[in-house]
């Protein structure tokens, strides 16, 4: 029965490779797992079927063994079934998440992270320090991670929010486009202190790909999770 055994632990092997994987992928991959299985449990039943045929009547299969491998396809079976019903609860999950990000649209959220967009007008973003620092600056980077301007900051555990008017350390104007904040705060000690950042913005649209829903602040990408609170926007 070593062939016949082969064939199940194979179709088994399959299924268990399945089970790992999510999302649109997941869909693929169970469907190939069923079209070999199916090939399998075909081998497996002439394989079955000859040896049967061809068995030694003073030394018949052992039932045992029978009845395992029936049972061991069986569970494969259900396995994949399992992993069909998966892919449709994720597919069904995926979707409910993209229709609540469509509520989104339209809101000026705060978000965790340190990545904004400038479009020509003030910009405001916030951090929070985990114990006094010595001194506090915020640099303001643009895409390519050059320092166009500093800000002093407070060196308090506070929370603090920062209003960036958009000018260059030289006194011209940046062009609008995606940028960054790093707070620098040393401790007495010279080690610089990890503060949390947050970011605010609107949302104009969203992104979803492999499962994943994504609010877009301009051209800035933010996870649903990392949203802190979001408002309409004040009245013009």
């Amino acid at each position: 029965m070593t062939t016949i055994n082969t064939a199940a632990q194979t179709a088994a092997t399959t299924t268990a490779s399945t089970t790992k994987t999510t999302g649109s992928s997941a869909t693929t991959t169970t469907n190939a797992s069923s079209a070999k299985l199916t090939q399998d449990y075909d081998s497996f039943l002439k394989l079955l079927t000859t040896q049967l045929q061809n068995q030694d009547p003073l030394s018949p299969m052992e039932s045992t063994e029978f009845t395992n491998q029936l049972v061991q396809f069986s569970q494969v079976e259900q396995a994949i079934s399992q992993n069909s019903k998966l892919d449709k609860l994720v597919g069904l999950q995926n979707n409910n998440q993209t229709q609540a990000s469509l509520g989104f649209i339209g809101l000026d959220v705060e978000a965790t992270g340190n990545a904004f967009t400038y479009e020509s007008k003030p910009v405001k973003m916030s951090y929070t320090l985990p114990e006094a620092s010595t001194s506090t600056r915020i640099q303001i980077k643009n895409e390519k991670g050059v320092t166009i301007q500093t800000l002093d900051g407070a060196r308090t555990t506070n929370r603090q929010e920062v209003t960036w008017d958009g000018k260059k350390a030289d006194g011209s104007v940046a062009e609008p486009g995606t940028y960054s904040m790093t707070v620098i705060a040393p401790k007495a000690d010279s080690k610089l202190i990890t503060a949390k950042t947050t970011v605010f913005g609107r949302v104009s649209g969203i992104e979803a790909g492999n499962g994943v829903t994504t609010l877009m602040m301009g051209k800035v990408p933010v996870k649903m999770e990392d949203v802190i609170n979001a408002q309409l926007p004040a009245a013009a």
